[in-house]
C-alpha cells in the first residue's frame, strides 16, 4: 500500500488563529495582520511557489506600515514554532513502513517544508519515500495536477493509494482518480486511519 498524506493537520497542526493569537499583543494587530497575511490572497501565492517568504514580507509591511515588520516576519519566517507537531504519527508510520507500505508527502505548502525536514519534522526523513509539493510544480489541491504529479513521479498506482487529507474538497478530488481518501475531521483520526493499515 502506498500511504500518501497531506501536512496540515495531518502531520503538524494548521490553526492560523493559534498563529496570530502567539505573535498579536491586541485583537486589533490580529485582525490587521490576518487581512493582510491570510485573507489577502498572498499565504495562497507562498504555496503556489509564485512568491518568495522575503517577497511576502515585504508586499504585507507596504500594506499594513514598518510598524509591523517584526510580527509580520514572525508569522512567515517562525509559524511552526506556534503549532503542534502529531509527533504520535511517527511511531505509527514507521510500522507501516516496517510491513513494507511506502510513505509519500502530498501537501499545499511552501518552501517551509525544507526547513520543517530537518527540524521539527525530522523523523519523516527516513520514513519519507516522497514528495510533492505546490511551490514545487505551482498547483495546490484539489487541483488534479497535484495527484497525478505525485501518481507519475514515483509510479503510483492508484488502486493501491491510501490518501489523508483534513479538506473534503481534496479528499474528493483524490477519488475522482481512484484514490482511497480519507478526510481528517480531529486529530486523532490519524493515528486511527493509518493504524488500520497495519
Amino acid at each position: 500500500m502506498d500511504i500518501i498524506l497531506d501536512m496540515g493537520n495531518v502531520l503538524l497542526e494548521w490553526n492560523k488563529d493559534k498563529i496570530l493569537q502567539g505573535v498579536s499583543d491586541t485583537k486589533e494587530e490580529y485582525l490587521v495582520l490576518d487581512k493582510a497575511i491570510f485573507q489577502s490572497g498572498l499565504w495562497e501565492r507562498l504555496d503556489l511557489g509564485i512568491m518568495t517568504r522575503e517577497e511576502l514580507v515585504l508586499k504585507v509591511v507596504l500594506m499594513i506600515g514598518s510598524t509591523y515588520q517584526k510580527k509580520v516576519e514572525e508569522v512567515i519566517w517562525n509559524w511552526p514554532s506556534y503549532i503542534d507537531i502529531y509527533r504520535e504519527v511517527f511511531p505509527v508510520l514507521s510500522e507501516l513502513k516496517k510491513k513494507g507500505h511506502r510513505i509519500f508527502v502530498l501537501s499545499n505548502t511552501s518552501k517551509v517544508f525544507y526547513d520543517l525536514l530537518e527540524d521539527q519534522l525530522s523523523p519523516l526523513k527516513e520514513l519519507l519515500d516522497g514528495f510533492v509539493l505546490s511551490c514545487d510544480i505551482k498547483a495546490i489541491k484539489p487541483d488534479l495536477a497535484m495527484f497525478e504529479e505525485i501518481l507519475g513521479k514515483y509510479s503510483l498506482d492508484p488502486a493501491t493509494c491510501v490518501f489523508l487529507d483534513d479538506m473534503e474538497d481534496n479528499t474528493m478530488a483524490a477519488e475522482k482518480l481512484g484514490i482511497k481518501a480519507y478526510q481528517v475531521k480531529k486529530r486523532s483520526d490519524v493515528v486511527d486511519i493509518l493504524k488500520s493499515y497495519i
